[in-house]
């Protein structure tokens, strides 16, 4: 019997992304349900790397489609006057349109934002063809163009050299409704000498904006006039300095809620200090990146901004334990990035956001602190409520027993980062070990794992080999534990109980085996994983990692040189999800792999086998024709050598079609 449509949109509000988008492939009626409103409303279409202009163009899809999509994001690739029909029958529906890396003509552009008369988000990124002339838009702001942009509240121009006073203007000025702006990366202008070249006393700088810079002056006036509405700036990657800052947060009447000055070199301490004291309602900030950001900052940060929710200073490399310690103030804080600081330890930890048990806070980034063992257990204990944990290169901290206090309590992890922390082992992994809190042993726990080796032995090995013999005889140990003992009769805590994990980042975890692909990796909700250089693993956990985490969508396996091929054919048949593969390095791989790719994968969108010096880089060339496929990264192919003569012959040719997905390195 048929559910009722209200009844199936009521199911598919608890079921993940992923899950929703296979269940719509089931019938007609679960695609209907899957695409309804509540569903359509976040959902983007992404065009990347296709041809639009050609008679089967994907465009068509949605122009003869009943569901109604209202966000679309066009990644390198043109646009021209052959998608008119497409903008004629869509435009008036489109909420949210990202252009970003597009070849677009400026007649095309304008015909597009006159079809679109709804936008509410209108990304412009990296269009730089578009910018050059500086003639963008003139003339055209009134009439038709003025309805397009009326209930505009986000826009982005970042990344656009060639923006200036004049083409900013044009944008702005018939959006009389903006909350968000972003100008990252742009050539923002903040000398005072180039305000008084363009602009001289007296002038009405609206009647006459500079066509040949774009001024931080003139962008300032404009939010003095539309200040009750700007909610959310951006300027990351500019020369904003303190003094910039300063003139932006004193400005009357302006409510901040957002700011990002990410990676932002000549913000000093008076900018923070003046934001602070004017700026209380922020609620989100990043100044990640900002080299000159010091205690100083911090104490200013969390004095007045007892709203904050979200917090950025990865790299602020002059923070020290004594501005961290004034995290405790910030009662609502709820994402913080402290990585890559230097001079934060435990002790800052122990005194900010471990003072206290702390059930607020969701997402922690700390990798590459110089964290110890305990210190790590010390977040784990007070963070219950942790989401998303980035420990990455905490190369002391991160030990067999660090992670097992993580998998006892960040059972609701849906992210969890442990790239090259190389002390992890199966051991760990799979909770065949024993959490001991009297012992600061750093080396692997292990419960009843008595080797009978006999001391008196001399060992002629170098302490190279010495370990390696140690780690067999650990992973052997651990794989007969497991075969032995059932799940609920584990002494430890295996990384399975984190049921609702999505991403999992174990990179360069090298003491990784088949023993933890097998007896720990069972996640049902599992979409992204990095296997990248963890040498040690082979088809047989391949195997088992391809049936007990089928929801797989993304995995790097760059460098795993003991694959081969029934690997990756475990991988392209079992997956059906796939639409990420990374391969580099992994050189014992020929061109079976390539035939799995070419006959299994429906849905791979990248392919990466740079290096894999066994594959025939032709063939791998025809595995564009996969219609998904936007991009192959391949070595580049000969001259090949054959009886000890280099063979310069060119290339066979393709389609120019063909070659567009193709990176050769």
């Amino acid at each position: 019997m048929d559910l009722p449509y209200e009844i199936l949109v009521y199911i598919f509000k608890y079921l993940p992304k992923s899950d929703r988008k296979a269940a719509s492939e089931t019938c007609h009626s679960w695609y209907l349900a899957a695409n309804d409103y509540c569903f359509l409303k976040k959902k983007v279409v992404i065009l990347y790397k296709v041809d639009l202009n050609c008679d089967s163009s994907p465009l068509q899809i949605f122009e003869n489609s009943k569901i109604v999509y209202g966000n679309f994001l066009f990644k390198e690739v043109e646009l021209s006057n052959k998608l008119n029909s497409f903008w004629d029958r869509n435009g008036e529906n489109i909420k949210c349109l990202t252009l970003q890396n597009c070849d677009v003509r400026e007649i095309v552009f304008v015909n597009i934002l006159q079809k679109c008369t709804n936008l509410e988000t209108l990304n412009i990124e990296n269009c730089k063809e578009l910018f050059m002339s500086g003639c963008l838009l003139e003339g055209k702001t009134d009439g038709l163009m003025t309805d397009s942009l009326t209930n505009l509240k986000c826009l982005s121009l970042a990344g656009n050299q060639y923006l200036t006073d004049a083409l900013f203007s044009r944008f702005v000025k018939t959006a009389p409704y903006l909350e968000e702006l972003n100008l990252s990366a742009c050539s923002l202008q903040f000398h005072l000498g180039l305000v008084k070249r363009f602009y001289p006393p007296g002038s009405n700088i609206f009647e006459n904006p500079s066509e040949s810079v774009l001024t931080f002056y003139f962008v300032l006036q404009y939010l003095v006039t539309r200040v009750k509405n700007i909610k959310r700036l951006l300027f990351s990657k500019t020369l904003i300095d303190g003094a910039a800052l300063k003139l932006l947060s004193e400005t009357e009447h302006l409510r901040l809620e957002y700011l990002q000055v990410y990676s932002c070199d000549q913000l000093t301490n008076t900018g923070i200090s003046s934001l602070t004291a004017h700026q209380v309602y922020l609620k989100d900030l990043d100044i990640g990146l900002c080299t000159r950001v010091t205690d100083q900052s911090l104490v200013h940060i969390c004095s007045n901004l007892t709203n904050l929710e979200s917090l950025n200073i990865q790299r602020c490399r002059a923070v020290t334990d004594t501005g961290i310690t004034e995290l405790r103030k910030l009662k609502s804080l709820r994402r913080l990035n402290i990585s890559q600081c230097e001079l934060i330890s435990k002790d800052g930890i122990k005194n900010s956001i471990c003072f206290e048990p702390n059930q607020v806070l969701e997402e922690l980034d700390v990798n590459s602190l110089n964290l110890d063992q305990d210190g790590l257990i010390m977040i784990s204990e007070n963070l219950p409520n942790l989401k998303y944990l980035d420990i990455s290169y905490c190369f002391n901290g991160v030990t067999d027993k660090s992670i097992q206090v993580i998998f006892k309590n960040q059972i609701l992890l849906h992210t969890l980062k442990l790239s090259h922390c190389d002390k992890v082992s199966d051991a760990g992994l799979t909770g065949m070990g024993k959490i001991d809190n009297d012992t600061h042993d750093e080396g692997p726990i292990m419960s009843n794992c008595n080797h009978s080796v006999s001391h008196n032995k001399i060992h002629l090995g170098s302490r190279a080999e010495e370990e390696i013999v140690r780690d067999a005889k650990r992973k052997h140990e651990v794989m007969r534990m497991c075969e032995k003992l059932s799940m609920d009769s584990f002494s430890g805590y295996s990384l399975a109980r984190i049921k609702s994990l999505k991403e999992l980042d174990v990179s360069g975890c090298n003491r990784i085996t088949d023993v933890s692909l097998t007896y720990a990796f069972a996640f049902k909700e599992l979409v992204n994983i990095n296997l990248s250089r963890c040498q040690q693993i082979t088809h047989e956990g391949i195997k088992h990692l391809v049936k007990n985490c089928p929801s797989i969508e993304y995995i790097n396996l760059i460098d795993c040189y003991n694959l081969k091929d029934e690997a990756i054919i475990e991988i392209v048949k079992g997956l059906y999800r796939l639409q990420q593969l990374e391969l580099r390095g992994c050189n014992q791989l020929t061109d079976k792999t390539l035939d799995g790719v070419k006959n299994y994968c429906q849905k791979l969108k990248f392919l990466d086998v740079q290096g894999c010096r066994n594959m025939s880089a032709e063939l791998a060339c025809t595995i564009g024709v996969l219609p998904t496929l936007h991009t192959v990264l391949i070595s580049k192919p000969g001259p090949y050598i054959s009886d000890g003569v280099k063979n310069r012959s060119p290339a066979p040719t393709f389609l120019p079609a063909l070659m567009r997905k193709l990176r050769l390195h």
